[in-house]
């Protein structure tokens, strides 16, 4: 029987690796997402048959509730809350991890002759270590995925939380949870794994919640590895080889997920679960008095600079929209109706680089996204879009988004992909997007954004920005690209709102 169950799960282990696998490619996605999910199905029912509880009716209530919760939430929960029902869904899987290791530190449900047989193989130390181990990483990822929920539903705050002697009482929490798992391993009494659950728990409060909403992303992905990295240690406790098979396949799928983004970001990943507090800096600053006084006073006067361009310009589009609202159009001189617009440049531009980020998560503006660029398409103009890794709030978010709106996933590039790109195009549409395409990542050493590789959005010759304001991003740092004295166009306020002028406008040249 035993070798007939390895035998399955090895099967069922390769069928999910052939679902992620076909996930990678547009034409055979939904086939993969449905394989893995149906060898999840057939390892569950396996699993339920080989330990002998088909027969216990009292499971099935607890499975169709489940069924039921997750089927409601597959119809209700709209694309914008995807990251947030990620997390969710990492949390659930820690926790799940976490009460099985509790199950089987406290031997629950076990009967004599299994216990004898435990004991007898010296398995007992083994089973106690992976299980306080389950647990502890389990209420981790519980813990750290609620938190990270919290913060993308915007139930509390998205800033990074730093509070008093928060690195050392996160050490302290840490080594009392692997003094927990040691102890634990020699005598797992309730006491000891209700300690290791607090202490892992106020860990896991403790690492996420001063993790910044823009660094959501590796967050995510770091919890979606631990979930497997949970599930698999859970699956050793109670010698389950499915469970752990795909734990493992979660674990390191979600770890090398993170390390690329990391990468991505040019950051450490113990420099992101640990930030420093930011410094907003000016991209340059030209340091002829090395007093700390005039570098602050040099710094606030460049600030100030950069600010009244930006509120010129806001103040010259405002104008301009107001002699339209106005009927005074025909009253301004003849050389302001060949002045470039926005939509002038769209109108006649041959290749466009659409840019989304964030913003357009926010005010849900990917249909109108896909509205302006099958505008442009059939008017003859070449568009792509250009996706950096870490924009939006989990890894694919704007993939997703896009997805949802049919866009062609062909049209999306990776950045390595198109950044040569962007000096070519014609024009480039940013869409909520600031940190990821800010310039001032290549030289403004000291902030949370220098050396992280950004969009080239910089190089194009037009730019049209489509963002709720001016403000710098999560990163609290100025960009440069929104005061440039050339080519570029504030479209400022709701994206949703902005595109539609943009169409607007597009359509009638």
């Amino acid at each position: 029987m035993a070798t007939v169950q390895i035998i399955i799960s090895a099967v069922l282990a390769l069928a999910v690796l052939s679902g992620i696998s076909m996930m990678s490619k547009v034409g055979s996605a939904v086939r993969g997402n449905l394989l893995s999910a149906l060898a999840m199905l057939v390892g569950v029912v396996a699993t339920l048959w080989f330990s002998g509880v088909v027969s216990a009716w009292t499971i099935y209530p607890s499975i169709l509730v489940g069924a039921l919760i997750g089927g409601f939430m597959a119809r209700r929960v709209q694309m914008i809350q995807m990251p947030q029902l990620v997390a969710l869904f990492n949390g659930l899987g820690g926790g799940a991890s976490a009460l099985v290791g509790v199950l089987s530190a406290t031997q629950a449900g076990f009967s004599e002759e299994q216990l004898a047989a435990i004991t007898d193989n010296g398995y007992m130390p083994f089973m106690l270590f992976t299980s306080m181990l389950a647990i502890a990483v389990g209420m981790i990822t519980l813990v750290g995925s609620l938190i990270a929920a919290g913060k993308l539903h915007r139930m509390l705050s998205q800033k990074p939380v730093i509070w008093s002697g928060h690195s050392l009482l996160t050490m302290i929490f840490l080594s009392l949870t692997i003094a927990f798992i040691v102890t634990g391993t020699f005598d797992g009494k309730v006491i000891i794994i209700v300690a290791c659950i607090i202490t892992s728990s106020l860990f896991g409060l403790f690492f996420s919640i001063r993790v910044g909403g823009a660094d959501m992303p590796i967050t995510i992905s770091l919890l979606n590895s631990l979930s497997g990295v949970a599930g698999a240690i859970a699956g050793m406790a109670i010698s389950d080889i499915f469970l752990v098979a795909v734990g493992g396949i979660v674990g390191a799928s979600g770890l090398l997920l993170t390390q690329i983004m990391c990468r991505a970001m040019n950051r450490s990943l113990i420099n992101i679960l640990v930030p420093r507090v930011p410094r907003k800096a000016p991209c340059t600053v030209n340091e002829t008095d090395n007093s700390e006084e005039n570098k602050e006073l040099i710094t606030r006067v460049m600030k100030l600079e950069e600010r009244i361009k930006q509120l010129e310009a806001i103040v010259a589009q405002l104008e301009d929209r107001v002699k339209v609202l106005d009927g005074q159009i025909e009253a301004a001189p003849a050389v302001s109706g060949d002045a470039p617009s926005a939509d002038k440049v769209l109108a006649a531009a041959k290749r466009v680089i659409i840019v989304p980020g964030y913003g357009m998560a926010l005010a849900q503006a990917q249909h109108k996204v896909k509205q302006l660029a099958e505008l442009l398409e059939s008017r003859g103009t070449e568009v792509r879009f250009a996706i950096h890794p870490v924009a939006g709030r989990m890894p694919g978010h704007m993939n997703v988004l896009l997805a949802e709106a049919d866009v062609p996933y062909e049209k999306l590039y990776e950045m390595d992909q198109i950044n040569d790109d962007f000096k070519n195009v014609d024009a480039v549409v940013v869409i909520g997007a600031n940190d990821v395409l800010n310039p001032a990542a290549r030289n403004a050493e000291g902030t949370p954004i220098y050396g992280m590789p950004v969009l080239s959005v910089d190089e194009a010759p037009e730019v049209v920005i489509c963002n709720f304001d001016l403000n710098p991003g999560y990163a609290g740092v100025e960009n440069p690209l929104y005061t440039r004295d050339h080519g570029v166009y504030l479209e400022l306020g709701d994206a949703k709102e902005t595109l539609q002028r943009l169409i607007a406008g597009v359509t009638t040249r």
